[in-house]
């Protein structure tokens, strides 16, 4: 048994990271969860795990921010010269004010602001990804990162462990 733990032990050094990070787009729970277990977990190598998953967390952000704003930037260039055509110069001037200005306005990402925000009372009917969507127009980028995170299966590695740790092998 010893040995199967010593396999479990791999699988965890791989995967607490990215367990780390899917709790933290739980709103009951978010970066006071790892923060909470991690150091019951690690002792005194917890701040420097802490770190690594808020670290993974803002570079998952990053990544997806970078590949979501692409798009989206090309589009609003495009819808802009369609309706140039038929908005007032007014509501364009307005529109590239609002562009120009949310730069310096947004000193927090969505991601900070998130994390900031209270934790969620916690009731028995919540509906995590329910809040997601609600929360998408507030959270655009964390909610299709949250999307992506929550759709893992936590039992995967489990199971195949269980199977290959038993000495049993399914037919495939």
């Amino acid at each position: 048994m010893a040995s199967a733990m010593l396999k479990f032990k791999k699988y965890w050094d791989d995967v607490h990271i990215l367990m780390g990070v899917a709790a933290i787009f739980d709103p009951w729970y978010k970066m006071r969860l790892v923060e909470f277990f991690l150091p019951l977990i690690y002792g005194e190598e917890a701040s420097t795990k802490i770190q690594e998953v808020r670290s993974n967390c803002y570079d998952l952000f990053q990544d997806y921010k970078s590949k979501l704003s692409a798009p989206h930037d090309s589009l609003a260039s495009s819808s802009s010269e369609v309706t140039s055509y038929t908005q007032c110069d007014w509501l364009l001037s307005f529109d590239r004010f609002v562009a120009s200005t949310r730069a310096t306005v947004e000193k927090r990402s969505e991601l900070d602001m998130y994390l900031e925000d209270d934790l969620l009372p916690r009731t028995p009917s919540f509906d995590n990804l329910s809040w997601w969507k609600t929360n998408g127009l507030k959270f655009p980028t964390l909610q299709k990162m949250a999307r992506d995170l929550l759709a893992i299966p936590v039992s995967s590695v489990a199971s195949e462990s269980t199977f290959s740790t038993s000495g049993r092998y399914s037919i495939v």
